[in-house]
């Protein structure tokens, strides 16, 4: 694209009549503009005339009349007529701009010669001359032909080159959702610069958003970016000084968010992670049910209509956009937008409103070489007025209220058990898997794949229970997960393990000191469900549903799934295989977890280390891990570490192993590192060992 622009530059410089890609050396600003013309159904585009500046800029008087659409190759011709003497002729010089040749002038004057540049970038032709040939001020008139026809097909009213710019403008409101869904550094690569990956196939990302937004001075509202996943995610990125920069020059609009149901909880979650991560408490908010939430002024909401701001129970409610009809093209803003525009420029109704944007994965918006060409265009044509967020604080809103519907969520027990949970790390995460798991969505195959790993909320909410009134623990009584079987536990003061017959696996191992309760391993379910190919998804195996889970610690390869018999000790658990052949201890120690294997053959085991992820998404925080002979120690730079010791061989992947990778565009033919689709914050060990051997899990 960028050598179509070079050859299409080179081309344009050896006409006789100038044709720029690029603007002015000052741009155009609200004062230079003098008039709006109205729509007309001309028959093409290209005599369809917006709007008429002029202005002095050193030495030049310039003119210059925007378009609805200018081709390449001219197929209109303009005529600028000029009264420069007032009590005459009503006009006195006549420019003429044929499609083909120079420009003339009527009567003809050697000390006057018009210079034309034509920009089809930006759809407008801008006349130059020396201001001291004309006298000033005048009034002008414009005037669009077909060529060679001397019937105008559009004409503009009379105006002064000194007249006060119109009162009205085209009230512009951009505002995109689903911005960053990312669980792993894959998709969060893919979603930021993405190869392949927009309605097209073409590059794609908030990456072109945001840039475009800061270089344009353009405003945008991104509705659900103040997520846990998404915040942590572009922090993990990098990308969270943009966003603060771009917020602190009034270009972002970034309301709260209420992402889950019960949403006065989910909006407390919105509100203190992004403080986290360095982003203010919003007067605007976003609910992803589109239900109403009190206590905020300003909502964004979808609405019967979305030209006009809407008002319930004393709140502006700000429409989203109607439709998913392509408004961003390599040309700029398409036509049917275009026309919005014109339409609202010079309605008479000053609460019409245009609002673009929509779901950013399938938004052309997002395009590297649609969202440029488009942010320019905007910001080129002052007759647009982009709205901020004190912009839309006071835009006039209709006087008839609205009463959308309430939010309606499937009955479930947990929010009753969440709300009664105590107040810690551990609770935060349950919540946290529960809005994961519960996220509105038009896939019903992922809904129902969801469904299966419900129950992993039950068993966060035992271990925060424990953490609060601490106690020795070892027995198989308890159906933890609700999946209709008894889990075990084993646990003490200080730590608290849940396994599952299923797989003799640990599903989660947490640690208690005085600074309060941390996870150590955790499923990979968790944080995120659906990674492997859907065609693989069978909801019927509850919670073998996803292949891609990793379900705890010590699940193994080939017999994830096969439930043994457990004998309980006072201070350990042995699980024992159907046949008898394998046995799997799991037993407490001073410091940490052990887990012995005694059996014939090769074993192949995971370990996901999920070091207290709640770090990992209410703020900034570096994880880091080293690799020594038999160990892996991973865990907060600052914070708290476990190592993993065994004899078995022992290989690791981290999501911070893709950490090289992310400041760059995503490049589908690189092999990214394993950790590149984990999870965050995870790190996994895989085992291979063979006969008897053990693994222990340390808090450092």
């Amino acid at each position: 694209m960028r050598r179509l622009s070079l050859l299409l530059s080179v081309l344009c410089l050896l006409s006789v009549v100038a044709c720029v890609p690029v603007s002015s050396h000052r741009d155009w600003i609200v004062a230079d503009l003098r008039l709006l013309d109205p729509l007309d159904d001309t028959p093409t585009p290209s005599t369809d005339i917006l709007a008429v500046y002029t202005r002095t800029i050193g030495s030049d008087l310039e003119i210059r009349v925007d378009l609805l659409d200018l081709p390449l190759t001219p197929d209109y011709s303009l005529q600028l007529l000029l009264d420069t003497l007032p009590g005459g002729d009503p006009w006195d010089l006549r420019i003429d701009i044929p499609a083909n040749g120079r420009p003339s002038l009527t009567p003809a004057n050697p000390n006057l010669i018009p210079r034309v540049s034509r920009d089809p970038w930006l759809d407008s032709i801008t006349v130059s001359f020396n201001r001291l040939s004309v006298p000033q001020p005048f009034t002008l008139q414009v005037e669009s032909f077909i060529p060679g026809d001397n019937t105008p097909v559009d004409v503009t009213a009379h105006v002064r080159s000194d007249a006060l710019p119109p009162t009205q403008r085209a009230p512009l409101a951009i505002l995109f959702w689903d911005v960053f869904p990312a669980a792993t550094p894959a998709q969060a690569l893919r979603r930021w610069d993405g190869a392949h990956t927009g309605p097209r196939g073409e590059r794609h990302g908030l990456k072109h958003i945001l840039d475009n937004a800061g270089q344009y001075g353009v405003p945008v509202a991104l509705l659900d970016v103040k997520t846990p996943a998404s915040l942590a995610a572009l922090e993990a990125m990098g990308i969270t000084p943009q966003i603060q920069s771009l917020a602190s020059r009034g270009l972002l609009i970034l309301p709260d968010v209420a992402y889950g149901e019960p949403a006065n909880i989910s909006l407390d979650f919105s509100r203190r992670l992004a403080a986290g991560f360095g982003l203010t408490a919003s007067q605007f908010v976003y609910s992803a049910f589109s239900d109403l939430q009190s206590g905020y002024p300003a909502q964004f909401l979808p609405l019967d209509s979305s030209s006009h701001l809407a008002s319930s129970g004393g709140r502006r409610l700000i429409p989203l956009p109607a439709s998913d009809a392509i408004q961003a093209t390599q040309d700029g803003p398409s036509l049917d937008v275009r026309r919005a525009l014109a339409a609202a420029a010079s309605s008479g109704d000053l609460s019409d409103l245009v609002v673009l944007g929509g779901d950013l994965p399938h938004s052309t918006w997002g395009n590297e070489d649609m969202a440029g060409p488009t942010f320019n265009w905007i910001a080129a044509h002052p007759w647009i007025q982009p709205l901020t967020g004190e912009d839309l604080m006071t835009f006039p809103v209709e006087s008839h209220n609205v009463n959308p519907p309430a939010a309606t969520s499937a009955a479930s027990p947990f929010p009753a058990a969440l709300r009664l949970a105590p107040d810690n790390a551990l609770t935060n995460s349950a919540w946290q898997s529960y809005f994961m798991l519960t996220a509105p969505t038009n896939d019903e195959k992922l809904l129902a794949l969801r469904t299966n790993y419900l129950g992993q909320v039950a068993e966060l909410l035992r271990a925060a229970q424990w953490a609060e009134h601490p106690s020795n623990q070892a027995d198989c009584e308890a159906d933890l997960d609700n999946d209709g079987q008894p889990e075990c536990v084993l646990s003490n003061l200080d730590f608290y393990a849940i396994l599952d017959p299923a797989g003799a696996r640990l599903t989660n191992l947490f640690y208690l000191d005085n600074t309060g309760p941390h996870q150590l391993v955790g499923p990979s379910s968790q944080f995120t469900i659906g990674l492997s190919d859907p065609s693989e998804w069978h909801p019927e195996l509850g919670e073998a549903a996803d292949p891609g889970v990793i379900p705890g610690a010590f699940s193994d390869e080939p017999a994830t799934w096969t439930v043994y018999q457990p004998v309980i000790t006072p201070d350990s658990i042995t699980f024992t295989s159907p046949d008898g052949s394998r046995l799997k201890t799991c037993q407490l120690l001073e410091n940490g977890i052990e887990m012995t294997y005694q059996g014939p053959g090769p074993v192949s085991t995971r370990i996901p280390l999920a070091v207290d992820p709640q770090r990992f998404f209410s703020g900034p925080a570096e994880y880091t891990g080293s690799l020594a002979p038999g160990a892996w120690t991973w865990g907060l730079a600052n914070g708290l570490q476990v190592e993993v010791r065994s004899g078995a061989v022992l290989s690791t992947q981290s999501y911070t192993d893709s950490f090289p990778y992310l400041s760059q565009p995503e490049d589908p033919d690189r092999l990214y590192p394993g950790g590149h689709y984990l999870p965050f914050p995870l790190s996994v060990v895989d085992l291979q060992g063979s006969g008897n051997f053990s693994v222990q899990i340390i808090v450092k």
